[in-house]
């Protein structure tokens, strides 16, 4: 019988709410008694309860409140999050203990102290790492910073670094919030799961394994590409190139990069499509640019990267690659740098490029010119990029890989 299972999530958009989103449903198709609690959303159907959000008037000013009283400590491009938010959040609050708590991305929702006091010392957390937020002091990505593997202080993230800055606190919050439970950290990558059990504290989990990420492959599937660019009004004969991510301002996902790039490509010959939000590189001028917005249907994001004859993911790292899985799900090449766990989605020469100078432009342009060229290549790339997305990276394996570990851990605890 199947352990029934309660997921936690800020928000039911972004990577790591539609990831926990994605997994929640998967198990309830495959039978699991799954319920998914979030803050910021919409619901689908009844298994998924919104809670504790910030609809008065009172609460939206006190989380803004609080997230300005952080960020203003943080140094520019900086990221830190507090363990602590501003009302308690015990597990008894959501209703009727399950058997089985898994966590997602619950910064700036759940209050970790009066969270994990709540929860009693035999029954199994589960935490999937959609970053690394639960294993340092507070950021999202530490990059060179290895203070993590200790205690966390001196944070470059910070404005004025210091032994006992905010991260070093939050770092001893989160020492003392897991000691004693019934800790699994799951990474969503091999580089995650390597990141976990660097962190100081890794020591208190009862387990650190790897599940990856699915989609559905029914939801994405490819689309022929003269229909769907005839949808999107894209003329013929153009060279297709795709970008996506929440934030084209965050420096890590690369756009400046890919600006650069695009320069060597002819300009009348050449159409960027574009998913996601924010302020867009200056640098990007010489080619047509098309700008989609947010999209959350995945017909409508099958119809995009079906569009492309490119999808291309400059990031200098990524816990795992969502977007270039769903590319790949529609017959779509990626090219991306050889880095953290873009490496388990994309395998280099076979379903995209892989380049090992992580952040060079030169690189990441060679690799954009040789797909402009080689269009058989590209077409052979992208059905092997489809037949890896069924084979490894179904929703339904996810939800196989997670129900294994629940009878394991129901059993064990």
């Amino acid at each position: 019988m199947n352990p029934t299972v309660s997921h936690f999530t800020f928000q039911v958009s972004g990577g790591a709410g539609i990831a926990a989103r994605r997994l929640h449903l998967a198990l309830c198709r495959a039978g699991v008694k799954s319920q998914l609690y979030f803050g910021e959303g919409e619901s689908v159907d009844s298994t998924m309860v919104p809670a504790f959000q910030n609809h008065t008037f009172f609460w939206r000013n006190a989380a803004a409140l609080a997230n300005s009283w952080h960020s203003r400590r943080e140094a520019p491009g900086g990221f830190v999050t507090s363990p602590k938010w501003i009302r308690k959040t015990p597990l008894e609050t959501f209703g009727n203990a399950p058997q089985i708590v898994n966590l997602h991305s619950v910064l700036r929702w759940l209050d970790l102290p009066s969270f994990f006091r709540s929860l009693p010392s035999g029954l199994p957390a589960v935490w999937t790492l959609h970053d690394l937020i639960p294993v340092t002091g507070g950021c999202h990505y530490p990059g060179e910073c290895d203070h993590f593997t200790n205690n966390c202080g001196n944070c470059p993230q910070q404005k004025r670094p210091a032994p006992s800055d905010d991260t070093h606190k939050f770092f001893d919050i989160k020492n003392r919030c897991y000691s004693g439970k019934n800790l699994h950290f799951v990474g969503n990558s091999e580089w995650t799961t390597a990141q976990i059990q660097r962190s100081a504290l890794a020591r208190h989990a009862k387990s650190i394994r790897t599940i990856h990420l699915g989609i559905d492959p029914q939801q994405y599937q490819p689309i022929n590409k003269t229909v769907a660019r005839r949808a999107l009004g894209i003329s013929e004969g153009k060279f297709v190139v795709g970008f996506a991510c929440s934030d084209f301002s965050e420096q890590r996902k690369g756009a400046h990069i890919l600006g650069e790039a695009l320069k060597s490509l002819p300009a009348k010959e050449t159409v960027v499509l574009i998913l996601g939000t924010g302020r867009w590189p200056k640098n990007i001028t010489n080619v047509e640019t098309v700008y989609l917005g947010s999209v959350a249907s995945p017909r409508f994001q099958s119809i995009y990267y079906s569009a492309l004859d490119v999808f291309a993911m400059p990031s200098l790292f990524e816990t795992f690659g969502l977007v270039a899985l769903e590319a790949m799900a529609c017959e779509t090449p990626v090219i991306a740098y050889s880095t953290s766990g873009v490496k388990d989605v994309v395998v280099s020469n076979e379903t995209g490029l892989l380049e090992k100078e992580i952040g060079s432009i030169p690189a990441f342009t060679r690799m954009l010119q040789w797909m402009r060229e080689h269009a058989q290549e590209r077409a052979t790339m992208g059905a092997a990029a489809r037949h890896r997305v069924v084979e490894k990276f179904s929703d339904s394996l996810m939800a196989d890989h997670y129900t294994q570990l629940y009878h394991e851990l129901a059993v064990v605890d």
